[in-house]
Formats: C-alpha cells, structure tokens, sequence
C-alpha cells in the first residue's frame, strides 16, 4: 500500500482551488474529521475546505484528484494496523521554521476537524491529548536551525503522530480488535 504523500507535490493544490486553508491544516481537518465521524465521505472533506471547484477548469480537476488521492490515502494510513500514518507537514528538507509552522497548521485543522462532529468521550487521556494538541498549536514558531530544536520538534512531530492514532482508535475502536461474542460459543 502507497502510504508517503509528498508535502511538496501537494502543497500548492490547495492554491489552484478557491480555498483560505493549506494543504496542512486541510490534512489536520481531514484527521480530525475522520477520528469523529467513521463514515466520512470525501464531499464531507472537500465541503469544510472548498469554497467551490470548477471541474471544468483542467488546474482545479487536477487539484481536485490530487485531494482525492489525499483522502483515500489518508483515510488507509488512519486504519494501517502498522500505524503507518504520517502527518502532511513540510519535511526535513525544509527549514525548520517551515516545518513548525505547517504543525501548528496542522494541530489547527486537526481541532476544527473533531470540532465538525460531536466529540463524545470522557475518556480521560482523549480529552488531554486534544489539549496538548491545542497548545502545540499555539507555539510559537521562531524556532533557530540548529540541531537541539530539529529533534525537539521531531519529537513533537511523533508525539502528534501517535496521538492523532490513539485518539482515533479509542474513539473509533478497530474492527480487527473486536472479538463478537459468538464467537466463545
């Protein structure tokens, strides 16, 4: 299963349609979304980041395909037993102001994403997560290139990675952990 979506092929879709979001925070909308909703729809997606898409514009059909492909990809990493999930941010190959910047963008549409449907939990741990969530995405993003900061970051990176998954599984338990009770018949 194809798992990698390349930050810098897909950063400018979101430009070519009639949109305010980047392609970060449309991917932290798409994650939050679909961590509440379990049978989201890409229309449900594209609804919440799309003003509209002119598809007989040849720019924006691409651009739509593009987000599509988002989607169905996304959506696959979401449920990856391997949780072979990745966060749609800039990478190590840009600065590091980038790459915080497209976090915090990331945690911002991740929080409207779960705010798009009723959270209902009291799960303890859920409710902290989604609160660590909300101050990573007010950090503050002078962060200098150095070596120290580049592996915080990638902590904070893993820690959002792994919390996106464990909100998601207990809010959405897996079908693959499930044991029917027929079957101790």
């Amino acid at each position: 299963m194809e798992n990698n979506i390349d930050y810098d092929l897909v950063k400018s879709s979101l430009h070519k349609l009639n949109t305010d979001e980047t392609i970060s925070s449309a991917h932290g909308i798409l994650c939050g979304f679909a961590c509440v909703k379990p049978d989201l729809q890409l229309d449900d997606w594209l609804n919440e980041v799309l003003i509209n898409v002119d598809l007989a514009n040849v720019k924006q059909k691409i651009a739509h395909q593009e987000l599509a492909e988002i989607y169905n990809n996304t959506l696959s990493q979401l449920n990856d037993p391997t949780l072979n999930f990745e966060l749609l941010i800039a990478d190590e190959n840009c600065t590091l102001r980038e790459q915080a910047d497209t976090l915090i963008q990331w945690c911002q549409g991740y929080l409207v994403g779960l705010g798009l449907n009723k959270i209902s939990t009291l799960d303890e741990q859920v409710l902290e997560m989604i609160k660590d969530f909300s101050e990573i995405s007010k950090l503050d993003i002078d962060v200098l290139d150095d070596e120290q900061n580049a592996q915080d970051l990638s902590e904070i990176i893993e820690f959002v990675r792994m919390g996106t998954l464990f909100v998601q599984e207990v809010l959405q338990p897996s079908k693959q952990d499930y044991i029917s009770p027929d079957t101790f018949h």
